[in-house]
Order: structure tokens, then sequence, then C-alpha cells
């Protein structure tokens, strides 16, 4: 067990490339001059004058990429998006995973797979207590330096010579002192399994030699790491200015295209994994309101871009636009050239019938990550 407070779990979840950050709430931008309100058009924007005689909204009436300020016709009250803090110092944890991550790519020669004083390993454990199961002193997907003294002694002791892939149990005495009083002094039993290990040898397969150690892949792992979070900083900032902006209600044109999108999306990609919607949700951690949940995020995420896009005045050209959608699609450089129209109808059919209000959102989160202070 972590020594005092109890260890940190971080709980990383991978987004498949077709999801493509629309269940989050779309990616990047392009605003067209034809789309973009009249200055005097916005200037009349209000919650009551917005209404038109059929009961809909301007908001209801957007086209793909067209700008509005949804504050201004009160639909939300916009959240400072200036100056917020990016930490973008990568968490240990978070090291260790892209190190074991990037272990997965290497098979390494006249090696037994048993864990060695010294090295990064990750771990499920469970425990009990004179033959009660202590579920409170039970972890999954955690990372271990072994000897570095996150853990007591005979924890990180016991996890040396456990081959990957299996299991031992060990018996480990707290010391008088720890934090916990109910296990203080006490002799637990912790059934320790290894999912992944991280040695020397694995750190000099990975590099060809540049690193020799685990510490030295440490620090490479840890700069690059760096290095993506400066530059998606709009990635780090983007939930804060979420959390400060209160929205009063939504279109429900939109909020129902945005339904429907999501629940096309996790039927395709429930059909390409070989299981059924509601298994891929509780994959992801959601009950059967996700899908709900998700839309209405995605929609907040719009009406934030489309009112910062407003008042900014962001506007991209086609070349952005464009090679957004290639990443979007998961073409990589190299790949088969396709026209725009290619790459918008491919991206209806598999991601969102929005492509330009998708790209918009990632545009302006862009651009709240450049007006951030790095912390």
């Amino acid at each position: 067990m972590n020594k005092g407070n109890s260890k940190k779990i971080i709980i990383i979840c991978i987004v498949c490339a077709l999801l493509g950050g629309v269940l989050i709430g779309g990616v990047g931008v392009m605003i067209y001059n034809d789309l973009t309100r009249s200055e005097s058009k916005k200037n009349e924007q209000t919650a009551d004058s917005s209404q038109d005689t059929d009961g809909s909204t301007e908001a209801d009436q957007l086209k793909d990429g067209e700008v509005y300020d949804f504050e201004k016709a009160g639909f939300m009250k916009l959240g400072e998006y200036k100056g917020l803090e990016a930490e973008v110092q990568p968490e240990q944890d978070d090291i260790y995973s892209g190190m074991l991550a990037a272990a997965e790519e290497v098979k390494l020669k006249d090696d037994d797979g048993i864990v060695k004083d010294g090295e990064l390993v990750n771990i499920d454990f469970t425990a009990s207590l004179n033959g009660k199961d202590l579920e409170e002193a039970a972890g999954e997907d955690t990372y271990v330096r072994i000897g570095k003294g996150e853990y007591i002694d005979d924890f990180e002791k016991g996890i040396i010579g456990i081959k990957k892939g299996k299991k031992k149990t060990v018996d480990c005495t707290f010391p008088a002192d720890y934090d916990d009083k109910e296990l203080a002094g006490k002799t637990v039993q912790f059934t320790i399994k290894v999912n992944d290990r991280f040695s020397d040898k694995t750190a000099q397969e990975l590099s060809q030699g540049k690193y020799k150690t685990i510490d030295d892949y440490y620090e490479y792992e840890k700069q690059l790491q760096l290095k993506d979070n400066q530059d998606n900083k709009g990635d780090l900032v983007w939930d804060s200015l979420k959390e400060e902006t209160e929205i009063k209600s939504v279109s429900e044109t939109m909020l129902s295209r945005t339904t429907e999108d999501v629940t096309n999306m996790y039927k395709n990609f429930a059909e390409l994994s070989g299981t059924t919607v509601e298994e891929l949700l509780e994959s992801f951690g959601m009950g059967e309101d996700g899908i709900s949940e998700i839309a209405r995020d995605t929609v907040a995420d719009q009406m934030i871009a489309k009112t910062i896009a407003v008042r900014e005045g962001i506007t991209l050209d086609d070349t952005y636009y464009m090679q957004t959608l290639r990443e979007l699609l998961g073409y990589e450089e190299g790949d088969d050239e396709k026209t725009l129209e290619e790459l918008e109808k491919e991206y209806k059919e598999n991601q969102g019938s929005r492509p330009k209000d998708d790209v918009l959102v990632e545009r302006v989160r862009e651009y709240v990550g450049e007006q951030s202070k790095e912390m």
C-alpha cells in the first residue's frame, strides 16, 4: 500500500480513432464568410427575438459551421476563456503508462519475464486480513517502481520474482506508525498480479541503445508528454471553461441531431467491435443514459465554440479544414489523396452529420489553449 495518503489511481480512457473526439465534443474549425452573420444581425440576437413564428429559434436553423452568440441569445453564460491555467507538466502515472505502452511494441530476447528489483511494473492486487477481504486496500492498473519507496517494503519486495501475467500471494506487515490505524502493525495478505513490466533492457531496446536505464527513458518520455501537453493546451483547459460556463437551455434541434449522430457512431463502432451498444457503453463506464449525456456535452461544446468564434472572429481556410478531416478519419501522411467532397462524405457516413461544427470546436479549443497560462 501507498505510504501515507492513498495513492492516486489514474484511469486512462482510450478513445478509438473511429470515435475521434466526437464523443467528447467534436474537433476542428471551418467558418465560411457566407455563413457569418452580419454585425447588425448579431446585435439583434436576444433570447426572445430569435424565435420564429413556427416556434423555432435562430439556433435551430444554424447551418453546419455557422457561428452564433449563444450567450447574447440567452442560452448560456459563458465562462472566462482567456488566461486559464494549463497544467502542462505530465504526472508520474501518465509517464509510466506511456513507457509501458511503448514496451508492448518490443519483444526482448533472452528475457525470462520475471520482475526484478528496480523495475517498473503495472499490477492488480487484492488484500485480506485474517481471511476477510479488504476492498479499500485493493487496487487495479497500479504503477509501482520497485525500490522507490512509495509502498511499504514488504509489498514492493513481494512483487520481485513474479512473472508477467502471473500472480503471487505475499504477507506484508505494515509499520506500527502507518497512517491507517486499522492496518498499522498488522500483517495483510496481498495477492498480486503483474500485468506489464519495464526494465533497463526494455529502455535499451526501445531506444536502440540511446537510453541505458529506466530513469533515462523516464526523462525521455516525460519530455515527450510535456511537448504534447504544450501543443494541446486547449484540451487541458477546456473542461475548466465548461465548468465555469452555465448552460441555461439548448436548441432541441441541435440536441436531437447530435443524439442521432452519437447513436449512429456507437452503432457503427459496436458493429465493428462485434459487440452491442449497451456493452460498448458499459466498457466506457456509462449507463443507459450515456448517449444522451454525450449528446448534451457535445452540444455544450458547440455552443461555447460558436460563441467564442463570433467574438474573436475566428476563421480558417479550406486547407486546415481538409487536413483536420483527414486526421479525424485516420489518414496519415502518404495515404491516398481525397477531395474535400470525398472527405466530407466519408465523415458524414462514419462520424457525424456536421463536420464543420466538429472542426469548429477543435479550432476554438486550440484558440483557448493559445490564450492560457502554462503552469
